[in-house]
């Protein structure tokens, strides 16, 4: 079993959520033990990321609205900068930044502006 990233939008709050498809392998996102031992790591609060840190804890977690997309973005260019410094496998620590990116990236590019993003990863 594996974590899984989705992505999607939608145009009111409790509307459908109109699907992006993401291609294999970047809809996976490490098996649940693996995921949770690396976003539970301090030096990932310590470099002041958050949001992506609750992975540590819960499941799933969403991101919502294009606020939640620049808490996103800012975390991930945080991790991108840190990562060298972080004590965790090397190939995985690549597969969460080169899956977050590409994800992230194909949610901003596509879903219109006046629509909501959703990302969730669980």
């Amino acid at each position: 079993m594996s974590r899984d990233i989705h992505i999607g939008y939608r145009f009111t709050d409790d509307g459908p959520e109109t699907a992006i498809e993401v291609r294999a392998p970047y809809f996976l996102f490490g098996t649940p033990a693996t995921s949770k031992q690396f976003w539970s790591l301090p030096r990932l609060r310590e470099v002041g990321i958050t949001q992506l840190t609750e992975l540590g804890v819960a499941d799933p977690v969403y991101f919502v609205g294009w606020d939640m997309m620049a808490e996103l973005r800012r975390e991930i260019g945080l991790l991108q900068e840190h990562l060298p410094g972080i004590d965790f496998d090397l190939d995985c620590k690549a597969w969460f930044l080169a899956h977050l990116v590409y994800c992230y990236s194909l949610l901003v590019f596509t879903a219109p502006p006046d629509s909501t993003p959703v990302l969730t990863i669980g």
